[in-house]
């Protein structure tokens, strides 16, 4: 059976060329006008198209242009702000360091600083209760704004730790400079009562910074003109900044007689944060003349 080639390829119109034309000679016949095609190659663009596409890359090109600017800004912010973070978290600890540097060597040059002779062995442990410390016996100076009570030693921080204690809690005038501020009112070292402190636990030197590691039984020394006045860790308390309970001459029991000898270590918390008060405070366990010798729990081995 022969098929229809029709089925397959469509049979061309065939018109004479001429009237000279030979008999069954023929010619396709030509095609219609020739379609025009815009610069995407589609047929039937027009000028008005053109236009439309012309002003629709413009907008793509002040889109991107706007889109690249709000990117290069935020990324010229990102870096402003990596600054700040390394200004806050590194510079500020390197310029208090070097103010609390400069100010416990100041403390240690005055004429009435004790040093332990250098070649005596260990100096004997006063007890408070059977041998109450001097500071009992005349009425204590207290320092001015700014000016030194001596300085603070934490062996579970490091026996290089050795920060310099200074009248009031001024943020900008006294912590923001590396020192432990004394909260005014409260009793000096040595004494019946609540020696209170303040410091920050992150920039600025950071002196209270790894007070979360503290434990029970660890020492808290401070180191005055004459003497080592140690006291041993026994509690800790998360509090609100209005919880000035925390710092009373009897912590925590308002109005209440003081008996022991108490020193409270307060500080931002949590890290990065000063929504609350992490607080420490030790009790007085014995003093030590310097004049008699050395503080072993600050000798190290060897």
């Amino acid at each position: 059976m022969t098929q229809d080639p029709d089925q397959f390829f469509p049979r061309p119109r065939w018109s004479p060329v001429g009237s000279g034309a030979a008999a069954g000679v023929a010619t396709a016949t030509p095609p219609g006008p020739t379609a025009t095609l815009d610069r995407l190659g589609a047929p039937g663009g027009t000028a008005r198209g053109t236009r439309r596409e012309r002003t629709e890359r413009r907008k793509r090109r002040h889109g991107a242009a706007v889109i690249g600017g709000i990117g290069e800004m935020l990324i010229t912010l990102g870096l402003l702000l990596g600054l700040y973070v390394v200004w806050e978290l590194v510079w500020t600890d390197v310029e208090a360091n070097a103010e609390a540097r400069e100010i416990r060597r100041e403390i240690v040059e005055d004429r009435t600083w004790v040093e332990p002779p250098v070649d005596s062995g260990f100096a004997p442990l006063h007890d408070p209760a059977v041998e109450p410390p001097p500071v009992d016996d005349s009425p204590l100076a207290t320092p001015a704004f700014g000016e030194s009570w001596g300085t603070l030693h934490v062996p579970r921080w490091g026996l290089e730790y050795n920060v310099p204690i200074v009248e009031d809690t001024d943020r900008v005038k006294i912590l923001n400079k590396g020192l432990i501020g004394h909260y005014v009112g409260t009793e000096g070292p040595g004494r019946v009562g609540n020696f209170a402190t303040s410091a920050h636990r992150t920039t600025y030197g950071k002196p209270y910074n790894r007070v979360a590691e503290l434990e029970d039984g660890d020492s808290l020394i401070v180191e005055t003109a004459q003497y080592f006045f140690v006291y041993k860790v026994y509690g800790r308390e998360i509090v609100y900044p209005d919880a000035v309970r925390v710092i009373l001459p009897v912590p925590n029991e308002e109005g209440a007689t003081p008996t022991q000898r108490i020193m409270t270590l307060t500080t931002c918390h949590p890290m990065f944060s000063a929504k609350q008060r992490y607080v420490i405070w030790g009790e007085m366990a014995y003093w030590v003349d310097k004049s008699e010798g050395q503080l072993e729990e600050l000798v190290g081995e060897g």
